[in-house]
């Protein structure tokens, strides 16, 4: 871990060249919405804009690997970030930043924690219809197929 130089910061952080990246003052990465502050003000780094542009998705999500999944029981979210946290929660998905992801090879295994909660082994997105053989594969889908919405 490393501190911050920037006088007015200070902060220690593991990755302090993403961070340092905040204290530019250029902000490429703009919001796609184009009524929405940050579509003019930006972001500096593409990881803060992805997880700002997720807040806009205005669908409901459907979690398909909770008992109840195709019925009125269904277990269903209207904000990607709860849905995330749900899955994490309930489902043993490990919470991992999209620039950090690894690349699962053949027979590697899963990178999900142990799921005892799990009632059904597979699942499908209700944004794209793509099934999915685990929760963490689905949430590591969950970022992209949003975006790709909006």
């Amino acid at each position: 871990k490393e501190r911050c130089p920037h006088p007015d910061c200070g902060r220690v952080f593991k990755d302090l060249k993403a961070h340092m990246l905040t204290h530019q003052n250029e902000r490429p990465e703009k919001c796609p919405i184009t009524t929405c502050e940050y579509h003019l003000k930006g972001f500096a780094r593409k990881y803060d804009k992805n997880r700002h542009t997720l807040t806009h998705y205005k669908g409901t999500m459907v979690c398909s690997f909770c008992p109840g999944s195709g019925s009125a029981d269904a277990k269903s979210f209207n904000r990607a970030d709860v849905f995330k946290r749900h899955l994490t929660a309930v489902h043993g998905v490990e919470q991992t930043p999209p620039n950090s992801r690894k690349k699962r090879n053949a027979g590697s295994g899963s990178l999900a924690r142990s799921q005892p909660t799990e009632p059904r082994a597979t699942g499908k997105c209700t944004m794209c219809e793509k099934t999915f053989a685990n929760a963490q594969e689905f949430y590591e889908h969950l970022d992209n197929c949003i975006l790709g919405i909006i």
